[in-house]
């Protein structure tokens, strides 16, 4: 008997929770919250919070130093919104991505998850695991097809 009632108050405590229908955690921004990397009134009231960024990538490239790999996105000019990924992590975001981060991203739409910080006056987001990217539309192919009976 006292079994079935631990059971009856979990079983209440459960429905009560969904009933409610509790928020996600803060950490975790809804899809409605998205950016997009070109608005800058977003991006600047997007400061110091928890958000996820769209847009088309225009570059992807590591520094000379090969300690930093840069993004940048089109039409961002106002914006001058980035996200970098730091060398520690390059293996991780390469296995991830066909075996070349730098290669898989320039052209693609893809979403940023994570907390916008200034670095030297302009915002961006430090990539620190590959579950941050969400490539929304690949990169369009840039060689032509083989036209058939060539």
């Amino acid at each position: 008997m006292r079994e079935l009632r631990f059971l009856v108050c979990i079983l209440l405590v459960t429905v009560t929770q969904l009933a409610r229908g509790d928020d996600p955690p803060a950490t975790q921004p809804a899809e409605s919250q998205i950016i997009d990397a070109t608005d800058k009134g977003a991006i600047d009231g997007a400061m110091n919070k928890e958000v996820v960024v769209e847009g088309i990538v225009e570059s992807a490239a590591w520094s000379s130093s090969g300690k930093v790999m840069s993004m940048r996105f089109k039409n961002n000019k106002e914006t001058r919104f980035s996200a970098v990924i730091f060398d520690k992590h390059k293996s991780d975001f390469d296995s991830a991505f066909s075996g070349d981060i730098a290669k898989a991203l320039p052209g693609a739409k893809v979403r940023i998850r994570g907390s916008v910080k200034e670095y030297k006056g302009r915002p961006e987001i430090v990539i620190d695991v590959p579950a941050q990217i969400t490539i929304v539309e690949p990169a369009p192919a840039t060689q032509p097809k083989d036209e058939p009976g060539k």
